[in-house]
């Protein structure tokens, strides 16, 4: 009897240990709670504005968008390691699972939002990816890891405010209305210059047509049928549950199969 009891006893501390272990993936929530960066890319004063944006967010709707920041994602998927941690966590409000965790993982180059139940009408798999495309995804090729996390928070947060039939911060663009190559992360500069040159090209062409007597505004016809810009795509799943700031707790919000993930 002593025997079996021993053994008893030594294979549950067997699994305790291995629940231990597969729990250690994923670190506790640091202290500010809707900024989490553990791979230590963003500065101190960005975190803060970052940490008091969601955090006016949440107190305006309920809503929750936490930001974790890693070094690797642990041999995981980077959807699967979102709806992970969300979950552990309980990012969002119990009853209206409108959390949203933004993970980024420097090691694997990959970065991936990941949407509550409550907030999957607003911020749809395509909208999600769109997001990230158009905000984001030049910054972290470039290693502009904390612009690229600042750009697609703010839109993931006026998203989220429009939602709640709230006002979005100044500034705010419908990402419906914008393209990837209109991408706010570093090449809208270039696409003004672009369409410039290309308004310029118009009217000397035209000009010259005219004199020539043919041609009129036929290269602007031409041209126009040229390319033009594409639009956005979308992403991957995703899911969870609740979160805090310095004070601030998770509300024990949950996920189920929501969100966007890119590689860069």
């Amino acid at each position: 009897m002593k025997r079996i009891l021993k053994i008893a006893v030594i294979l549950l501390a067997l699994l305790l240990c291995l629940c231990g272990c597969e729990e250690e993936g994923f670190p506790s929530p640091t202290e500010y709670f809707y900024v989490n960066d553990f791979a230590e890319v963003i500065s101190d004063s960005d975190e803060a504005n970052m940490v008091s944006k969601a955090a006016a967010l949440a107190e305006a709707t309920t809503a929750q968008v936490v930001v974790i920041t890693v070094d690797d994602l642990d041999g995981k998927e980077a959807w699967e390691y979102a709806y992970e941690i969300g979950r552990e966590w309980g990012v969002g409000d119990k009853e209206k699972d409108n959390g949203v965790v933004i993970l980024l993982s420097v090691g694997d180059r990959e970065i991936e939002i990941a949407v509550g139940y409550g907030l999957e009408g607003a911020i749809p798999d395509s909208k999600a990816g769109r997001i990230i495309d158009v905000y984001g995804l030049e910054y972290f090729k470039q290693d502009k890891f904390a612009d690229g996390l600042i750009a697609v928070t703010d839109a993931v947060i006026n998203e989220v405010y429009i939602e709640y039939g709230l006002e979005p911060a100044a500034g705010y663009v419908n990402i419906d209305n914008v393209t990837t190559e209109d991408s706010l992360s570093g090449s809208g500069g270039k696409v003004a210059i672009s369409w410039l040159i290309l308004i310029i090209l118009i009217i000397a062409l035209s000009f010259f047509g005219r004199r020539g007597g043919g041609g009129g505004f036929f290269p602007l016809i031409f041209m126009s049928r040229g390319g033009g810009f594409r639009g956005g795509h979308g992403g991957f799943g995703g899911g969870f549950g609740s979160g805090g700031f310095g004070g601030f707790s998770g509300g024990g919000g949950s996920f189920g199969g929501g969100g966007a993930g890119r590689k860069f």
